[in-house]
């Protein structure tokens, strides 16, 4: 994953259009989100199915 996709150009292209929040629960890193978009495409998993998958890796 990291030798195929340009991570550092892409989190920078879309830096100026992610959301700020200033309230509510912290957001998650950009780069995560993306990584996590990017599985769900290549994968095809729904949202619930990535997030069971996220829940069932070891940290």
């Amino acid at each position: 994953m990291n030798l195929v996709v340009p991570w550092t150009e892409l989190v920078s292209l879309i830096q100026p259009f992610a959301p700020l929040s200033n309230t509510g629960r912290p957001p998650f890193p950009l780069s995560t989100m993306l990584r996590i978009h990017f599985m769900q495409q290549w994968f095809g998993l729904s949202d619930p199915a990535m997030e069971e998958a996220l829940h069932d890796m070891a940290l």
